[in-house]
Formats: structure tokens, C-alpha cells, sequence
């Protein structure tokens, strides 16, 4: 079975290999001066898949959906935390 090259394919999952990540980075205790390190940390992840989507597989609709949600989800903690 092959995979459809498809943006809103890429957006879910994006969404959902940070949701992964994060809820596995969650249960390490960080501290109070590394607040933001599991939100950073889970887009690692989505950025590696991003390069694979592009250059390995040749999904460029797909590799832009993860790119979208990856940028997106960066800015956010940046700026809302």
C-alpha cells in the first residue's frame, strides 16, 4: 500500500508525531529553568520526518504539511511560553 502524497496528510501527521513525543517527554521531571525543553524537544522528531518525506520518499505535499505544523508549533512556544 502506498502512501498518497497529500498536505492535509502532512498536517496530521505532524500534529500527531509532536503529540507523541511530547506526551513521552512530558513524564521527565525538567525543572522550573527547562520549562520549555518538552515542547522543543518533541518537534525533533517532525523535523526529521519533514527531511525524509521530501528527500527520501519524494512527498512534497506531505513534507510541507509537517513543515507547516512543525514552524507553526515552534513560533507558538516562542512566543506563548
Amino acid at each position: 500500500m502506498r502512501i498518497k502524497d497529500n498536505f492535509w496528510l502532512g498536517l496530521l501527521v505532524g500534529a500527531a508525531v509532536f503529540a507523541l513525543c511530547f506526551l513521552l517527554l512530558w513524564w521527565i521531571p525538567w525543572g522550573a529553568a527547562y520549562a520549555r525543553a518538552p515542547y522543543l524537544l518533541a518537534f525533533i522528531p517532525g523535523i526529521l520526518l519533514f527531511r525524509m518525506a521530501l528527500v527520501k520518499w519524494e512527498m512534497e505535499h506531505l513534507g510541507k504539511g509537517i513543515l507547516l505544523v512543525t514552524l507553526a508549533g515552534l513560533l507558538l512556544v516562542f512566543f506563548l511560553i
